[in-house]
């Protein structure tokens, strides 16, 4: 649940890092006093989320809402890594393909010839918007299942996946500055049904350092308001090796499971 009581995340972090814990704490700045222990601190996936009812004026509602003209031109004017794709592309608006850096993040995705490499422009935005949030969690590149899938459908219903508009992607693997990998499948140590982020999420002690971290990136994308729906292993069994992220035009809420 939302924004339910509870002592803060910061303040749990830096009690665990004064008994020796040596972990890596949510909300710190370089003044702070717990920075003397090497601490950096981010914001973390126990701190509440903002309301789930999504504001026209937020991110994803703005990049869902654009034209195809107002999109490229936006796409153009951020000097995005992406260009026009002129093959077939059934139920994608304006069918682009990653080409370069997204925002300073590298979007490793399927060649070209395979569908799932092609995207929306309006996606595209969304991933500049993604990229500024992985760049604080030190990513620097993103290894993509898939994006636009013609034919997906939402599991057990008629109503078309965003996927099948290119506006989703699936992301399984985030490559550090230092090197260093988070592999969603191996790392995340999801149990489905269990909330993600906020009060009721597990406990920092419970996960190792990589579940923690993964857990830290995808709450901090959630705050960003630059999507609409996350899918995490927490979901179901689907998405037990990935994080989904999509846009959808008219949205209005915000789901992270």
């Amino acid at each position: 649940m939302r924004g339910a009581a509870r002592p803060s995340a910061r303040s749990l972090c830096l009690l665990l890092v004064a008994a020796g814990g040596g972990l890596l704490c949510p909300g710190q700045s370089a003044a702070d006093p717990a920075s003397q222990a090497g601490v950096t601190l981010l914001s973390s996936y126990l701190d509440p989320l903002p309301s789930s009812v999504v504001a026209k004026s937020s991110k994803a509602s703005r990049w869902a809402s654009l034209s195809p003209q107002q999109c490229m031109a936006e796409a153009t004017r951020r000097k995005l890594g992406v260009t026009r794709w002129r093959g077939a592309a059934t139920g994608v608006a304006t069918p682009v393909r990653v080409s370069g850096d997204i925002n300073g993040v590298r979007f490793v995705t399927p060649g070209k010839k395979s569908p799932y490499g092609i995207l929306d422009c309006r996606l595209a935005l969304a991933l500049s918007e993604l990229a500024d949030v992985l760049k604080r969690h030190d990513v620097v590149e993103v290894r993509v299942d898939n994006m636009y899938r013609p034919r997906a459908h939402l599991p057990g219903k008629k109503k078309r996946s965003q996927h099948s508009y290119g506006l989703a992607i699936d992301m399984t693997r985030l490559l550090l500055a230092d090197g260093s990998e988070l592999t969603v499948e191996r790392d995340f140590q999801g149990v489905i049904g269990e909330p993600v982020c906020g009060a009721e999420a597990r406990a920092r002690p419970e996960l190792t350092r990589e579940a923690g971290a993964l857990r830290d990136l995808i709450c901090d994308v959630a705050r960003s308001e630059a999507f609409h729906h996350i899918l995490t292993p927490n979901h179901d069994a689907a998405h037990r090796d990935h994080f989904h992220l999509d846009i959808a035009r008219g949205a209005r809420t915000q789901l992270i499971e």
